[in-house]
């Protein structure tokens, strides 16, 4: 996607013929690139690793990195007064999944328009968020599957269920929201780019161009969502937007809904254990120590076992383990006596500090697999 193809300056030599633009690889990236020429040992002008955009008004300046003497990349770059007042914030999707909605959109086929459920749209505290996704999404999605790369896949509109403005900040924390929260349903990093800000008399008044950070457009077998069910989303962003609305939540819950993320996306089934681990600790803690149901005290003299063992029951949720839903860590559990906060704390340990060099986990076929999918579905 070019962004801006036309003179650059902040070069010795003068102003060049360059080009901006979002690069769908394996890794989507903000890159810059100007005319390559013989001389090309130019480097920057002595404002140092700087170019600024010559035919746009107004002007945007990048701080660059150089990957060879006329091409690199932008981490990031923004335009507009941080003191800036929103009417409306349009953003496209990279890799979202969400591919039923709960309302209607036309299709046009020559002379005649056919409606599918193309919008999904929720009304949260004063927010509506609106995202359209692309016709031909699924071909999209198996084609950058296919080929490991990235594509966009929705548009978003987030605007104030009444018609009034808001502040940038206040935008841009929804946006981050949205990001987290949908990164944790479906189970994979996906993101927001280019987002674009509108004042009421729908002049463009800030936009913000980066390379974004995020998984490529893959199946993964364990997001929390379901593509079907616009209710459950609905659900997922409204809980999600409540909580990080709060202060005594919003760091807490981007932080547990982030490293739960990369529980699911992350590696090999051995690693995701380890990247639940440390999910399991901070609700434990949160929930039993910053909850006063256990002092700091006697929280860090327990065993792993039992803070999660604690933590399940005092909200009400089971400690045994379903034989049919995980047979492998049922009858691990089973041979030595022990519950499930037992089990999966035990097999985590036993991951990184085995008891004896031959110590075989894996003789139980399928037991890593199946404590990694009971630490995820471990339920605050």
């Amino acid at each position: 996607m070019v962004l801006y193809d036309s003179e650059l300056t902040g070069f010795k030599q003068g102003p060049r013929q360059g080009r901006v633009e979002l690069t769908f690889g394996a890794r989507p990236s903000l890159e810059w690139a100007v005319e390559p020429r013989e001389e090309d040992c130019w480097g920057l002008d002595d404002n140092g690793s700087a170019i600024t955009t010559v035919n746009r008004t107004p002007a945007i300046a990048f701080t660059i990195n150089t990957r060879r003497n006329h091409a690199g990349w932008v981490n990031s770059t923004e335009l507009g007064d941080q003191e800036t007042r929103l009417s409306r914030l349009v953003a496209q999707w990279v890799n979202l999944p969400l591919s039923e909605g709960n309302a209607l959109l036309g299709e046009r086929h020559g002379e005649h328009t056919s409606p599918w459920r193309g919008r999904w749209s929720v009304d949260v505290d004063g927010w509506t968020v609106t995202i359209d996704q692309r016709p031909d999404l699924s071909d999209a999605l198996r084609t950058a599957a296919d080929q490991f790369t990235s594509v966009l896949t929705h548009v978003m509109e987030l605007k104030r269920t009444n018609g009034e403005e808001f502040s940038l900040t206040e935008g841009r924390e929804v946006l981050e929201c949205l990001r987290v929260s949908l990164s944790f349903g479906f189970g994979r990093k996906v993101v927001p780019v280019l987002p674009i800000g509108y004042d009421t008399n729908g002049e463009i008044v800030w936009e913000q161009w980066f390379s974004p950070l995020l998984d490529r457009a893959q199946t993964v077998g364990s997001g929390w969502l379901h593509d079907g069910s616009p209710g459950d989303c609905a659900e997922l962003v409204t809980r999600a937007l409540r909580a990080f609305s709060d202060p005594s939540l919003k760091g807490t819950t981007r932080l547990q809904m982030q490293m739960a993320t990369e529980a699911v996306a992350t590696g090999f089934v051995e690693q995701r254990i380890l990247s639940a681990a440390p999910v399991l600790e901070n609700l434990a803690w949160t929930k039993l120590v910053l909850g006063n149901l256990m002092t700091k005290e006697d929280f860090k003299s327990c065993h792993a076992e039992d803070k999660l063992r604690y933590l399940l029951t005092s909200t009400g949720e089971p400690t045994s383990i379903d034989p049919v839903a995980l047979p492998a860590l049922a009858k691990y559990a089973t041979d030595r006596r022990i519950d499930g906060p037992a089990a999966v704390t035990r097999v985590r340990n036993r991951l990184v500090h085995p008891e004896i060099l031959a110590d075989d986990l894996y003789a139980y076929e399928g037991l890593a697999a199946e404590v990694w999918r009971l630490s995820l579905h471990t339920r605050p």
